[in-house]
C-alpha cells in the first residue's frame, strides 16, 4: 500500500513552499532598504537643516526652558523665531519652519532636548522606526496573518515615505502604533486596558489629526461601541487640556499661522492632495483653496451617503470600508506630504487580512504597494517633471477599489451578527 501524498496535498505542500520563499526573500529585500535608509539618513551632512525636526526640537526647547508661561506663546510667530534662532548654522536663516502642530506634539519632544540636536534626532528616529516596526507587526498579528507578518511588516516599513519621514524626523512613523493600540483596544475585555490603549491612541492621534477627516463618518456609524466613546472624551480631554496651557489668544493664532504655513512659507505645491493638484492648474490663489474645501465637503457627503446605503457588517467589511475611507481622507486633507503615506500601513494590514480569510493571495496588494511607491518617487523626481502629482489619483483609485472589493471579499453571511449593521461584530 502506498503512503505518498495525493495530488492535492502535494500541491498544497509546493504552495505553502513558496509562500515561505517568496516571504524570506521580501523579507530580505526589505531589510536591505531598511539598512539603506539609516546609512542615508546618518550620512547626512550635520550643517543640513531639519526643516520639520527643527521646528518641533526648538519648540519643546523653548517650552522646557520656560514652563507654563511660555506655553501661552506657543503660536506666536514672534516666539517661535526667538525659540528657533539658536538654529542658524550660519546658514543665514535661522527661522526653518512654523510650528502648528497641536501642543501635545511638542510636549513629547520635550524629554530629547536633554540632548544637542543631532543626536536628539538620531535618538528620535531610531525610536520611531523601533516603534513603526513593532507598531505595524502588532497590527498584523492582530489579524492573524501567520507567516505573513514579518514579511508584510517589512514591506510596509520599507516604503519610500518612512525614508522621508526618517530623513525629516517625522511623527508619522508612529501611525502604525497607533491604528495598532486603537485595534488591541476594540477587543480588550480589560477595562484597565481598554482605557490605557484608547488614551494611548488618541494621545497619538492629536500630532497630525488633519489627515484623518474623513474619519468622522465611521466614527458615527460606530458610535455605539464603547472604544469610540471613549476615544472621543480621550481627544475633547487632550483639547480641553491644550487649550487650558495655550489660553483662548493662543488658539485664535492657529488659523493665521497655519494659512501663513500653507500657502506662503510652504506653498502646497509638492503635497499629495487635491489641492496639489487644483494649485498646479488654477494658479497660486484663493480659488485652489476655496475648490479644494469645497472638495473636502463632497467627498465627506458623499462618503456619510455611500456608508447609509451600504453599512459594513462584518468586521473584515468594516476594514475594507476603513481602508477606503483612510484613502479619501489623505486625498482631501488640507496637507499631506510623502512620509504622511505611512498612515496606509494600516489599511494594508487590514487588506491582508481580508485577503487572507477570502483564500487569496497578497499579490493584488503588493501591486498597490508598488504602485503608491512608484508614484511617491515619480512625484519627487527631479528628472521626471510630471504636470499634477501622480499619488491623489492613486489614493483615489485605491479607496475606489477597496470599497467595491468588499463585494467581492464578503465575509460568509454566518459571520454577521444580529443587528450589527452599524457595529463591529464580536470577533469569532
Amino acid at each position: 500500500m502506498s503512503h505518498g501524498r495525493g495530488p492535492g496535498e502535494s500541491g498544497g505542500v509546493q504552495i505553502v513552499a513558496m509562500r515561505f520563499v517568496t516571504g524570506r526573500v521580501v523579507a530580505a529585500v526589505s531589510c536591505a532598504l531598511l539598512l539603506s535608509y539609516l546609512i542615508l539618513v546618518v550620512a547626512r551632512v550635520d550643517q543640513q537643516p531639519l526643516p520639520e525636526f527643527d521646528a518641533f526640537y526648538a519648540i519643546a526647547r523653548a517650552i522646557a526652558a520656560g514652563g507654563l508661561p511660555a506655553s501661552h506663546h506657543l503660536y506666536a510667530l514672534n516666539f517661535q523665531i526667538r525659540a528657533e534662532s539658536f538654529l542658524d548654522r550660519g546658514l543665514g536663516r535661522a527661522f526653518v519652519e512654523p510650528f502648528v502642530a497641536l501642543p501635545p506634539a511638542a510636549w513629547v519632544v520635550i524629554p530629547f532636548t536633554v540632548f544637542p540636536i543631532w543626536p536628539a534626532f538620531y535618538i528620535w528616529d531610531a525610536l520611531g522606526l523601533g516603534l513603526c516596526l513593532a507598531g505595524t507587526v502588532w497590527l498584523a498579528r492582530q489579524e492573524g496573518l501567520g507567516r505573513d507578518v514579518a514579511p508584510l511588516a517589512l514591506a510596509i516599513v520599507a516604503s519610500y515615505p518612512t525614508f522621508t519621514a526618517l530623513g525629516e524626523g517625522q511623527y508619522d512613523l508612529l501611525w502604525p502604533l497607533c491604528l495598532a493600540l486603537f485595534t488591541a483596544a476594540w477587543w480588550c475585555r480589560s477595562p484597565w486596558g481598554r482605557w490605557t490603549r484608547v488614551a494611548a491612541a488618541s494621545f497619538l492621534f492629536t500630532f497630525k489629526p488633519d489627515l484623518l477627516i474623513l474619519a468622522v463618518v465611521p466614527a458615527l456609524a460606530a458610535w455605539r461601541r464603547w472604544t469610540v466613546r471613549a476615544a472621543s472624551a480621550c481627544l475633547l480631554a487632550l483639547a480641553a487640556i491644550s487649550a487650558a496651557v495655550v489660553g483662548i489668544p493662543g488658539l485664535l493664532r492657529v488659523p493665521g499661522i497655519e494659512s501663513y504655513t500653507l500657502f506662503h512659507r510652504f506653498p502646497p505645491t509638492h503635497d499629495e492632495t487635491v489641492l496639489a493638484i487644483l494649485w498646479r492648474l488654477t494658479g497660486h490663489g484663493a480659488v485652489s483653496q476655496e475648490l479644494a474645501w469645497g472638495a473636502a465637503a463632497l467627498a465627506l457627503s458623499g462618503l456619510a451617503c455611500a456608508w447609509w446605503r451600504n453599512p459594513p457588517r462584518t468586521e473584515q467589511d468594516w476594514k475594507l470600508a476603513l481602508t477606503s475611507t483612510v484613502c479619501l481622507s489623505l486625498l482631501v486633507a488640507p496637507h499631506s506630504l510623502d512620509h504622511d503615506l505611512l498612515l496606509l500601513a494600516g489599511p494594508a494590514v487590514w487588506t491582508a487580512g481580508a485577503l487572507r480569510r477570502s483564500g487569496r493571495d497578497l499579490r493584488w496588494l503588493a501591486f498597490w504597494m508598488i504602485l503608491v511607491n512608484a508614484a511617491v518617487i515619480l512625484d519627487d523626481s527631479s528628472r521626471f517633471a510630471v504636470p499634477v502629482p501622480l499619488v491623489p489619483f492613486v489614493l483615489l483609485g485605491a479607496g475606489v477599489v477597496a470599497w467595491r472589493a468588499r463585494r467581492v471579499l464578503a465575509v460568509a453571511p454566518e459571520e454577521v451578527v444580529p443587528g450589527s449593521e452599524a457595529v463591529i461584530p464580536a470577533r469569532s
